[in-house]
């Protein structure tokens, strides 16, 4: 039984993910209300590296964190985490590379690393004795509704960054 499956591309997929970070940099501080922000990078990171290497993976999830470090106003090495993170899961997920759930799945795992992020974010106030809100009401109130945001929003615009990174078609 042989089928085609789309291979995706590493120059792509690096583009894709540093569009996004220039696109959270600008765009982002402007559609963020209160605790809740989309996070294109954490998404764009889901979606092109779900049919990549582990090394490759890895490289680019840490590659888009620290544009987002750079590029953003938070502590720095907190998007450089959230971007391994992201990688990570995503890597697991596109393993399995399921042909007719794959843009649910990664939609999934774009939520649960956007609430990675957000504790990781959090945890990093804290650490920074800086003013941080309190840890059951960041979850409830912040955490989780910017995961499910970005995992609306991840499974919108999922199809998409999945068709811009799949680069050709191999037995």
């Amino acid at each position: 039984m042989s089928y085609m499956m789309a291979e995706t591309s590493v120059p792509r997929a690096a583009v894709v993910v540093a569009v996004a970070a220039v696109l959270e940099a600008v765009v982002g501080p402007f559609v963020a209300v209160g605790w809740l922000s989309p996070k294109f990078v954490v998404i764009a990171v889901v979606f092109a590296v779900a049919g990549l290497r582990e090394l490759q993976a890895v490289l680019l999830g840490f590659f888009g964190g620290i544009l987002v470090d750079a590029l953003g106003g938070g502590l720095f090495g907190v998007g450089a985490l959230g971007g391994l993170i992201s990688a990570t899961l995503s890597m697991r997920v596109g393993a399995a590379r399921l042909k007719n759930a794959e843009r649910f799945l990664l939609a999934q795992v774009a939520g649960l690393s956007v609430f990675a992020y957000d504790l990781v974010s959090l945890t990093a106030l804290n650490l920074t004795s800086s003013t941080g809100p309190p840890v059951g009401g960041y979850i409830i109130g912040g955490a989780l509704p910017d995961a499910l945001l970005n995992a609306v929003l991840a499974y919108v615009l999922g199809g998409w960054l999945l068709n811009v990174v799949r680069a050709k078609e191999t037995r």
